[in-house]
């Protein structure tokens, strides 16, 4: 496949997920070119280790990167701060206030490109635990390609306000909302099973846009090496040097953009992933059990609740050296029993470059607190999961002496979650914080007062989940199915 083939659909042929046929190197002395540059300028250099000249010349990809992130209010787009003896890189300065802008940015605007030029439509079926969706909305608007159309689905009562009103207050005949009675990741398998059909979703051009399209973790590699640049420089240490990362961890994208770039050569030593009680992440990496729990349960850090994060796959691929017949093995066993068990072998190897932590809602609580106590350092829920998780494996709030410097992702601004933060600190820290202009963005003020459209609801069926399933697709495809599809929306 082209680059532009394997972004054009998300899901691979054969169900599983897209990789490069080799993975880019990069050598020290590479580092040290590359941590001389911009932020725009080094996702530059990193897509053209991806994206051949052919695909896309060197002026279109300048003009793309640059578009990406015009709209983010931090200069530097991604602010590197010390926070204790850690530090916490701020991955949430873009339009909507979340990492997925960094992700969803370069994804669509690339997707618009080749849809532009070859004259093809494209409809984009994302399914959101709260900030996916919202990111992927604005830069559809952004991209204003006549050829995108895209239906965002989000699980009904389990996102917060603000996440909600940013995707219904988007009035476009190009874009709609709905909502389904089930956990975060419940509309997955709908979505897989359209996008394996080869003639409907041919018909439709059909593309997800969750992070199991690799031009998601692609371009979130790209924070990986400019925060490990600002912590080399603000430590003074020599380009070379390990840190460690702590990510709050949903569906496993932003920590398998930090394993491709660790694999790439970059000098990071242990990621460490930050979940909630939705734990599968942390029971694959701390037992070897990537099994998927009987229900999704509800919790204060929705935007990482999922029961099976596809980009594991990606993860064990590079983990047994690129073993294909191994990794497929194990995932026909998982989609047939929702159980894989690692052999031993390969846990302890992962372990090698993964830890993990659990962490309840009242765990996040007390970190929020802790924060902005400590620290005057306000965190949203998710970030609050990774500094809990940090702290409970003693690398916050500093790391054990002798050990690698710590960075923290903080992945969402507070302002989306006024429930949590409420609960963390209080409705007069909150008062206080959503009248600080430089603290609490306008745009998010403006939006809660803005006309919702109502979305469409996707009842659970009374039959079982599995026939609830099949008929959420069937609701699905007969939207798509319609002459006219933007009349439809």
């Amino acid at each position: 496949m082209s680059f532009e083939q394997a972004i054009s659909t998300g899901y691979a042929t054969d169900g599983g997920l897209y990789v490069p046929e080799q993975l880019p190197r990069v050598d020290s002395a590479e580092l040290e070119q590359l941590a001389a540059l911009s932020f725009p300028e080094l996702a530059e250099a990193i897509f053209r280790k991806f994206i051949s000249a052919e695909e896309v010349a060197d002026t279109e990809l300048h003009r793309l990167v640059q578009a990406c992130y015009k709209d983010f209010t931090a200069d530097e787009i991604v602010p590197v701060k010390q926070l204790g003896g850690a530090y916490i890189s701020e991955l949430f300065h873009g339009p909507t206030y979340c990492f997925k802008d960094l992700g969803q940015q370069p994804l669509i605007r690339l997707l618009a490109y080749f849809a532009d030029r070859n004259k093809k439509n494209r409809t984009m079926l994302v399914a959101t635990t709260g900030d996916t969706g919202p990111a992927a909305l604005k830069a559809v608007g952004d991209a204003q390609s006549p050829y995108l159309k895209m239906i965002t689905f989000f699980p009904e009562g389990q996102i917060s306000q603000l996440q909600r009103m940013q995707m219904t207050t988007v009035h476009s005949p190009s874009a709609r909302c709905i909502t389904f009675q089930g956990g975060g990741d419940d509309m997955d398998i709908p979505i897989k099973n359209m996008s394996m059909d080869k003639d409907f979703a041919t018909r439709h051009g059909l593309c997800g846009v969750n992070s199991y399209n690799f031009c998601r973790p692609l371009a979130q590699t790209i924070h990986y090496y400019w925060t490990y640049f600002q912590v080399m420089k603000q430590k003074g240490l020599p380009v070379g040097s390990k840190l460690d990362i702590v990510i709050p961890t949903g569906a496993m994208g932003n920590i398998t953009a930090g394993y491709i770039c660790k694999q790439m050569g970059l000098p990071l030593g242990t990621l460490v992933a930050g979940v909630n009680i939705n734990d599968i992440t942390h029971r694959a990496i701390s037992r070897g059990e990537f099994h998927k729990a009987p229900e999704m349960l509800r919790c204060m850090s929705e935007a990482i609740n999922i029961q099976v994060p596809y980009n594991f796959e990606r993860v064990v691929y590079y983990l047994t050296s690129e073993n294909k017949e191994l990794v497929k093995s194990w995932m026909t066993t998982m989609d047939a029993t929702s159980k894989l068990t690692l052999p031993s072998e390969w846990l302890l190897k992962l372990q090698q470059d993964f830890s993990s932590a659990r962490i309840e809602d009242s765990t996040m609580l007390q970190a929020t607190r802790d924060a902005y106590e400590r620290f005057d350092y306000l965190a949203c829920p998710h970030t609050a999961v990774a500094i809990a998780a940090a702290t409970h494996l003693g690398m916050f709030p500093s790391p054990p002496q002798g050990a690698p410097p710590v960075a923290i992702m903080a992945t969402a601004h507070p302002c989306k979650f006024e429930e949590a933060v409420v609960a963390a600190v209080g409705k007069e820290a909150w008062d206080v914080f959503a009248a600080t202009p430089d603290k609490f963005p306008k745009d998010a003020v403006e939006i809660v007062r803005r006309p919702e459209q109502v979305p469409t609801v996707l009842v659970r069926s009374a039959e079982g989940f599995e026939a609830t399933q099949v008929k959420w697709e069937t609701a699905v495809r007969g939207l798509l199915d319609m002459q006219d599809l933007k009349a439809s929306l």
